[in-house]
C-alpha cells in the first residue's frame, strides 16, 4: 500500500476524502475504494506540478489494487449499486448524528459526525451528478456541525433543529431516509402511488 497521507498542496483539497478512505478501509472497503476515486477524480485535472503527478500516480496504482481486490465484491457489481452502497453508508452517519441533535444530546462529536457524513455524502459525486436530496443533506450537515460547534465554543447547549409543524410534509425518521435512499427508483414510486 503507497503512503497516501502525504497530500502535496496544491491538492489538499482531496484530504479529507483520502483521510475517510483510510479511516475506514477495514470496516468497509467499498466505501474507502470510492472515498480514494473521489479524491482521484478531483486530483486529475489539478495536479499539474511534479510532487502531484506523483502523488496521483501512487493514488491510481493503489486504486488499481484496490479493485483488484474487490472484484468479488457485490458492491462492486456496476456504478448503481456502488453509489447505493455509499450512499447508505453516509446516511447512517447522517442518521446517527441527526438523531443524536434532534434528542437535545449534541457535542463535538456530533458535529464531527455531521461533517465526515457531509464529506461521505459528497463521494457520492464520483458516480454523477449529486442527487438533490443528497446535495440538500450535505448542506444541511455542514451548518448543523457550524450551529453545534459555535454553541460548543461559547460554552451553551447546541438548540436542536425545529421540527417541522403538523401542516408542513412531516419529517421522516433517519431510518426512513435510508430506506428512501437505498431503494430503487421504481420501488420509491411504487410506494408513494400505493402500488403493491
Amino acid at each position: 500500500m503507497a503512503d497516501l497521507k502525504a497530500i502535496p498542496d496544491e491538492l489538499r483539497l482531496i484530504q479529507p476524502y483520502i483521510q475517510r478512505g483510510l479511516e475506514v478501509a477495514k470496516a468497509d472497503p467499498v466505501v474507502a475504494y470510492f472515498c480514494k476515486y473521489y479524491a482521484a477524480q478531483l486530483s486529475i485535472p489539478r495536479g499539474s506540478a511534479p510532487a502531484a503527478q506523483q502523488y496521483l500516480t501512487r493514488l491510481l496504482d493503489e486504486l488499481e489494487l484496490e479493485k483488484g481486490q474487490l472484484h468479488h465484491n457485490q458492491s462492486m457489481a456496476d456504478d448503481s449499486v456502488a453509489s447505493q452502497h455509499c450512499t447508505a453508508f453516509a446516511l447512517r452517519i447522517f442518521a446517527k448524528a441527526d438523531t443524536e441533535d434532534r434528542s437535545g444530546h449534541a457535542n463535538k462529536l456530533t458535529a464531527r459526525n455531521f461533517i465526515v457524513a457531509s464529506q461521505f455524502l459528497q463521494v457520492t459525486a464520483a458516480f454523477g451528478d449529486l442527487d438533490a436530496g443528497v446535495a440538500e443533506k450535505i448542506k444541511y450537515a455542514k451548518w448543523r456541525a457550524a450551529e453545534i460547534l459555535k454553541a460548543v465554543r461559547e460554552g451553551r447547549p447546541p438548540v436542536p433543529p425545529v421540527a417541522k409543524s403538523d401542516e408542513e410534509e412531516p419529517l421522516l425518521s433517519p431510518t426512513e431516509q435510508l430506506e428512501q435512499a437505498v431503494s430503487p427508483p421504481a420501488q420509491r414510486e411504487a410506494d408513494i402511488m400505493g402500488w403493491p
